[in-house]
């Protein structure tokens, strides 16, 4: 009888064991997989966030949003996209944490774009991870963005009274402790990398702050300030569809890298589309100093190193700065050249060759576009226009629109003032 009690107590152990194994290595593997992903474009509806001269920041932040979650969608099967909100609705801040949480998500993804009152020449790019930003500019961004929550009704009780614009409403944020502040930190390197290599625009660099949707949510989390708007050409900048869709990108090539960093895989890049009219300037911006944060530990040794120097796929038919390891620098000697930040055309004054029409909103990088330059579109109308080309003079169109006819016989020519559509003979007398 001893005998079998000894043997119980040993198959008892050993299936306690087997169990602990398989529990470690299994979730151990799930941790670190991502399969759910949520994007999140800031404000909507009745919270259009900042609003410039020209447009309001709920619109771009919807439309780079929708690029972003179609790129993941179409490359990745084992990747499902949640959004926050699809079309210009109002979704309260809670609502967009309780949508990750409920999902379970394995990354959340902010978009929002920038803007300080009174300083117009304040540009720039960056990418923040949550914390305590001890600097004014930090605290002043994060009011900003936090201040949706007073559109809201009920927004002391769902918020425990929180007030966005006192800052000692913000102490609490001093008691934040993450288990993904480590991964948010490595992904936000990672966004505000590619989108300062691709777009040439000032690096104001990552950043922590005190953000109540990033506070919420559970799940590595960063939150991107695209750009500022209360920056008059850099509003205009951002509201270029080729600018939009090479931010969508951006954001996607960096999500791969993660991806591939915490899975071990080696998933290919995304083709990075020009953004046409940019040239070499010696302009200077006025960048805000970025927020005092905490320093944040290296990467754990049995992650496995990312890639820098992965393959292309081509489209189908304190401020300090977080001390987050250091990536490896990005390898653009396969990417389309870029040469500039935010300078206008050498020649206020273009020609383009108009070769299709279409009601559907396609890339510009499309199969059937690939023997054609410097595509480009518009819509009116609700009609899009693609056009080809981006000539200074009537005499360099007309010699390129022969080759342009030979797949698309119906092409002709269009001139553009400012980046506005006008007659040809408009054009030809503004130039005279």
């Amino acid at each position: 009888m001893q005998k079998y009690k000894i043997m119980n107590i040993k198959t008892v152990l050993l299936v306690c064991f087997a169990f602990t194994f398989l529990n470690i290595t299994v979730f151990g593997q799930a941790k670190d997989k991502i399969a759910k992903i949520v994007i999140d474009a800031g404000h909507g509806g009745s919270m259009p966030g900042a609003v410039g001269k020209l447009c309001k920041e709920k619109d771009i932040n919807l439309k780079v949003a929708l690029h972003l979650g179609r790129l993941i969608s179409h490359n990745f099967d084992d990747v499902t996209v949640f959004y926050t909100r699809k079309t210009d609705e109002t979704v309260e801040v809670y609502k967009r944490a309780e949508m990750a949480n409920r999902r379970k998500a394995d990354l959340f993804i902010s978009i929002h774009c920038n803007a300080v009152d009174g300083r117009p020449h304040v540009t720039g790019i960056e990418t923040f991870v949550m914390g305590v930003g001890k600097s004014e500019e930090s605290m002043a961004i994060a009011k900003k963005e936090n201040a949706d929550i007073l559109l809201e009704a009920d927004h002391e009780t769902n918020y425990s009274n929180f007030d966005p614009n006192s800052p000692e409403a913000y102490i609490v944020f001093s008691l934040y402790s993450s288990a993904y502040l480590h991964s948010s930190s490595i992904f936000a390197s990672k966004v505000q990398k590619h989108l300062v290599t691709n777009t040439q625009m000032v690096d104001r660099e990552v950043k922590q702050a005190g953000f109540l949707v990033l506070y919420k949510v559970a799940m590595p989390s960063i939150l991107i300030e695209l750009g500022f708007i209360s920056n008059a050409e850099e509003e205009k900048f951002l509201m270029r569809e080729d600018v939009q869709e090479v931010m969508a990108v951006s954001i996607y090539n960096a999500f791969v890298e993660y991806k591939n960093l915490m899975e071990g895989t080696e998933r290919p890049f995304w083709s990075v589309p020009e953004i046409t009219g940019l040239e070499n300037s010696t302009e200077i911006f006025e960048v805000l100093a970025p927020p005092e944060i905490a320093e944040v530990s290296e990467i754990p040794s049995e992650l496995p190193e990312a890639t820098s120097e992965l393959p292309i796929v081509h489209s189908l038919p304190q401020t300090q700065t977080l001390d987050t390891p250091q990536p490896q620098p990005l390898d653009t000697s396969h990417l389309l050249p870029l040469t500039s930040h935010l300078s206008p055309p050498t020649t206020e004054i273009c020609f383009r060759i108009q070769f299709f029409a279409s009601k559907e909103n396609l890339y510009t990088t499309d199969r059937k576009f690939a023997s054609l330059q410097e595509v480009k579109k518009i819509n009116e109308n609700g009609i899009w226009k693609y056009t080809s080309g981006n000539f200074e003079t009537l005499a360099e169109a007309q010699a390129a629109i022969k080759n342009v006819k030979k797949e698309f016989p119906d092409a002709f020519i269009i001139a553009f003032h400012n980046e506005r559509k006008i007659s040809v003979q408009e054009a030809l007398d503004l130039m005279r």
